[in-house]
C-alpha cells in the first residue's frame, strides 16, 4: 500500500457526546475523514495535575487517508476542548481494496 493513499484511524476522545458530534460534523465537513464512528461513554484513567484521576469520555475513530492527516491533526487540536487532547494516528496495514478506495475518494 502505497503512503499517500494508506488508511489511517485517528482517535480521540471528550468528555461529551455533544462535543463529539461537533467533532465529527466539522471534520467530515472539511472533507478529513471519510467515517467517524463515536462510542461511550467509556471511562478513562489517567495522571493529570499531579494526582491519578478517572472521567467519563466519549471515543471518536476517525477513518481518513494519511494524505489528510496533518491537516487532520492541526483542525483537529484547533477544535479539541481539552488542553492536551489524545490525539493518535494509527497506520491499518491492510484492508479491503473497496474500502481503501471509498475512504480515498471521500477525503480531500
Amino acid at each position: 500500500m502505497h503512503s499517500s493513499t494508506q488508511l489511517v484511524i485517528v482517535v480521540t476522545t471528550v468528555t461529551s457526546h455533544h462535543d463529539a458530534e461537533q467533532l465529527a460534523s466539522q471534520l467530515l465537513d472539511a472533507g478529513l475523514a471519510a467515517c467517524i464512528q463515536i462510542d461511550g461513554p467509556v471511562t478513562s484513567h489517567y495522571q493529570w495535575d499531579g494526582a491519578i484521576q478517572s472521567s467519563t469520555e466519549y471515543r471518536l475513530m476517525i477513518k481518513t487517508g494519511n494524505a489528510c492527516w496533518q491537516d487532520l491533526k492541526e483542525k483537529l487540536t484547533a477544535l479539541h476542548p481539552y488542553e492536551e487532547p489524545e490525539i493518535l494516528m494509527l497506520p491499518v496495514s491492510d484492508t479491503t481494496e473497496g474500502y481503501l478506495n471509498w475512504v480515498i475518494q471521500h477525503t480531500r
